[in-house]
């Protein structure tokens, strides 16, 4: 992943104000259920204090994202074009089939770098924030949590190598399309198409099987999890249970970060290799 760092190591100060206002949205955001909570509370014995609270971090967390999502654009779309400029240079290699589904690749490089590192932010402070104020209020349930890692790595895992192999040929089979296309060689077009039907129902098997499976692991640890703090807890208030919620679900949520991880690196890896070329 050099390719990836060095367009980081390029834009770097761009970035880093990115990812400030992104950190400081989140950090917002991660509060939420814990004002909410007290709020919940609060107005169920006509006090306002924390409403006006939790409006108030609302609002400073929606000003943050409307920031970053206005200046990333401009950054983003630069860096798109720095990569298509420097690709073009030394297109006279490659034939005009691949060069044009290439070029189109590397969106899945800006893609990586608006959406994918965006959420792996989020979904880093989200684990490691929700932790802190689970643990905070009941350690057992803490734990309930974490021990859902396991499973999941385990998911991930069993299906990594058939997930490799299905981007790997989709990713060449989109570079063969131009040129078939252009032969005009209606048998050819034919067995590219239905070939290309049977690799994207592999695909979508393939995910299938690895969301439904990660999914069904993330409701029964989310039940356990809540099953955990109700029989442990004590003293609890409406507003207590609805902060642990949302903590429960926003942790076990992130952790979907794992499987994710891995098919992107599988898709963005691939995709470097050609441009590489």
């Amino acid at each position: 992943m050099t390719y990836i760092y060095n367009i980081f190591k390029q834009y770097k100060y761009s970035l880093l104000l990115i990812y400030l206002y992104m950190f400081i949205a989140q950090m917002l955001f991660l509060v939420e259920p814990y004002v909410l909570g007290k709020m919940i509370d609060g107005l169920l014995n006509k006090e306002y204090y924390w409403l006006y609270c939790f409006i108030g971090i609302a609002a400073f967390e929606n000003i943050f994202i409307y920031k970053r999502m206005v200046f990333d654009t401009k950054i983003y779309t630069k860096i798109y074009n720095d990569i298509v400029f420097k690709y073009l240079k030394k297109e006279k290699y490659v034939n005009s089939s691949s060069t044009m589904a290439r070029i189109e690749m590397s969106n899945d490089i800006i893609n990586f770098l608006e959406n994918e590192v965006h959420y792996y932010i989020y979904a880093i402070i989200s684990i490691i924030g929700t932790l802190f104020f689970i643990f905070l209020e009941n350690p057992m349930t803490g734990f309930a949590v974490l021990s859902c890692i396991v499973p999941i790595c385990s998911i991930v895992y069993m299906l990594y190598k058939k997930i490799e192999q299905s981007t790997r040929l989709k990713h060449t089979h989109v570079e063969q399309k131009i040129a078939i296309l252009s032969e005009g060689n209606k048998v050819k077009i034919d067995t590219f198409f239905k070939r290309r039907r049977k690799i994207l129902i592999y695909t979508s098997t393939l995910q299938g099987k690895n969301w439904t499976s990660l999914n069904i692991t993330k409701t029964t640890f989310l039940i356990f999890a809540l099953i955990v703090f109700t029989s442990t807890g004590v003293n609890l208030s409406q507003g207590d249970t609805v902060a642990m919620y949302a903590y429960i679900s926003q942790f076990v949520s992130s952790l979907m970060s794992i499987p994710m991880g891995v098919e992107i690196f599988t898709r963005i890896r691939d995709v470097i290799s050609r441009i590489k070329e």
